[in-house]
């Protein structure tokens, strides 16, 4: 394969995993209904960060998606610009705000544009968030910087910028990329089929790139034996759909040099919503950082 193949086929898989997992939205909130605590946490950010003036805070979230974060945010009384590159992310947002109040759907404001370059005048919110990972869809360093850079541009004088992204785990990184992981079965939101969710990744150390694997396997005995071993089946009922998710690996370092490099003060950097110095026991990094006034 030349180079020039090589490329393509990297360029390919990125943009896999960064759509694939994100189309079927019921089955995403379906995957995750049950994590509260960074949206808890982002809320309490957003009741304590600086004076409301003229009404509601403005807010913008990047990587909306569903609106996991969004709603709780436009409940608590603040104006929030959700902003997502997926179409399908932002259709099932706006069908959950169509079952709210008009007043709090007035305060919402739906973006479908990229996070490297923000379709906003320059210091127009007072706290931009980036919830659950979204920055690991970002694949190199020039694109992390590109995009601080802009919500430096975008945030008010003394505004905030926070996020979460996974703190990378050397010993998960390396793992058997043959065998499949976190067998869970269930049953899908919408068909209502009998499937089997498992996992493999394998890790590029030259791009800092982790390409993950979904599985969603017919829920058979046969199947589930096999699984429980680790292995993937070679004669399933019918083809596993597989789903591919993309994320680029941040490591602290690289934060702490590229947050300033785009005019953003890094104030912290904990965690797993709880304070928590950097560990082995730590998933993920909480970062808040700070535009000067």
């Amino acid at each position: 394969m030349s180079k020039r193949e090589r490329e393509a086929q990297r360029r390919a898989l990125l943009a896999h995993g960064s759509s694939d997992h994100y189309i079927d939205a019921e089955l995403y909130d379906f995957e995750y209904h049950e994590r509260l605590g960074d949206a808890m946490w982002y809320r309490g950010l957003a009741r304590r960060t600086g004076p409301v003036t003229g009404g509601p805070r403005s807010l913008l979230e990047l990587g909306a998606g569903t609106g996991r974060v969004t709603v709780p945010l436009l409940r608590d009384g603040h104006a929030v610009t959700a902003l997502d590159r997926m179409r399908s992310m932002l259709d099932a947002l706006a069908r959950k705000l169509s079952r709210e109040p008009a007043e709090l759907r007035a305060r919402a404001r739906l973006e479908l544009a990229d996070m490297r370059s923000l379709p906003f005048a320059d210091e127009s919110f007072e706290l931009v968030i980036a919830p659950f990972n979204t920055l690991q869809h970002l694949y190199t360093a020039e694109e992390l910087l590109r995009c601080f850079r802009e919500v430096a541009r975008v945030l008010a004088p003394g505004g905030t910028f926070a996020f979460d992204v996974m703190l990378p785990d050397l010993d998960w990184l390396t793992w058997d990329p043959a065998r499949r992981h976190a067998l869970t079965p269930f049953v899908h939101p919408r068909t209502r089929e009998r499937l089997l969710y498992s996992t493999n990744h394998s890790y590029d150390s030259h791009t800092q790139v982790c390409h993950i694997r979904i599985f969603y396997d017919e829920d058979t005995p046969r199947a589930r034996a096999r699984l429980e071993q680790g292995e993937t089946p070679q004669r399933p009922s019918r083809p596993s759909e597989v789903v591919h998710l993309a994320h680029r690996q941040i490591f602290p370092e690289e934060l702490r040099a590229l947050l300033p490099a785009a005019g953003l003060a890094l104030e912290r950097l904990d965690g797993d919503f709880r304070g928590l110095r950097l560990s082995e026991e730590v998933e993920s990094m909480v970062a808040v950082s700070h535009k000067a006034r």
